[in-house]
């Protein structure tokens, strides 16, 4: 029984890396080479290749989901804005190629976060 997934960022990567497979569009072909120089496979999983950190695990979306709930919401979640919260998810060795966007979006959407940030324009 196979479960069919949306297509995500990763496949075409993964399809070069693999089976070396490339779009019939040359623009598109040189821009999955391009991309695929900073990743690796192991095992099953993609692993981005990182300068100054250690190599990053990347996870598809449902994935994403479940990492954004812990460490905003969990047990020793701060409520933080969506940028400390990114770094803290590459500090852990995870990645994905729309984190801070989705943090800043997940953090703006927090009922607490909303309710309890500091009032611009008010004396202290």
């Amino acid at each position: 029984m196979q479960i069919d997934e949306d297509p995500s960022w990763q496949d075409p990567i993964i399809d070069y890396l693999v089976n070396k497979n490339l779009p019939e569009d040359k623009s598109e072909a040189r821009k999955i080479k391009q991309k695929a120089a900073r990743y690796y496979m192991k095992g099953d999983m993609l692993i981005c290749r990182s300068y100054s950190r250690l190599h990053l695990t990347c996870i598809k979306y449902l994935q994403t989901l479940e990492v954004l709930c812990k460490i905003h919401d969990g047990e020793c979640g701060n409520h933080a804005g969506g940028r400390s919260l990114a770094q803290k998810v590459l500090s852990i060795g995870y990645f994905w190629l729309t984190m801070s966007q989705d943090f800043t979006e997940y953090a703006r959407k927090c009922d607490r976060c909303q309710r309890y940030k500091p009032v611009l324009g008010l004396p202290t």
